[in-house]
């Protein structure tokens, strides 16, 4: 009888564990990390990711984990994606499609929630979501068009950001300055 119920108890673990989402992060090094911040709140803090410990903007997958450390509603994180591809410059046909995806995929955030989207090396973009005090990330949805993933990280990457403090922590280059 002992051994049965742990025979049972076995395989509904394995079964449980394998349905779980393997981590966006499991094959990634953290190349930076930093706190966006505008006066004195603190909005969210961030992690970049890339597949190796050299730092190459051309390698994928990469990503981006964000922690946020306020509430923050879904219209306005959209707003601030639009707004910061104005700032850097980036015009793409597909934007205003990107931003209903983006409406449809992501959730309501509240304090201590993270997102992270991991972009694949065929451009296909995962958003991954973990509710503040949840244990692992949920897969929400993908952006399919190769051109978002690397726009979207513009936000923060490219050298035109409007956090290029921001940038060069998550790069890993605030160390060497």
């Amino acid at each position: 009888m002992k051994i049965s119920v742990f025979v049972w108890l076995t395989a509904v673990v394995s079964t449980s564990l394998s349905a779980e989402v393997p981590s966006p992060l499991r094959d990634l090094y953290k190349h930076g990390q930093g706190t966006m911040q505008v006066y004195f709140w603190k909005l969210y803090d961030a992690e970049f990711y890339l597949p190796s410990k050299t730092l190459d903007l051309t390698d994928y997958p990469q990503a981006l984990k964000i922690t946020y450390l306020r509430d923050i509603k879904k219209k306005d994180l959209i707003d601030a994606t639009k707004e910061q591809w104005q700032h850097i410059g980036l015009t793409h046909e597909n934007q205003n499609s990107w931003l209903k995806l983006l409406d449809d995929i992501w959730p309501e955030i509240t304090k201590n929630d993270t997102l992270v989207v991991r972009v694949e090396l065929d451009g296909t973009s995962q958003f991954f979501y973990r509710k503040a005090g949840g244990k692992s990330l949920t897969l929400l949805g993908d952006v399919a068009d190769p051109e978002f993933g690397k726009s979207f990280l513009a936000i923060w990457l490219s050298p035109k950001t409007s956090r290029p403090d921001l940038r060069e922590q998550l790069l890993g280059l605030a160390d060497l300055n």
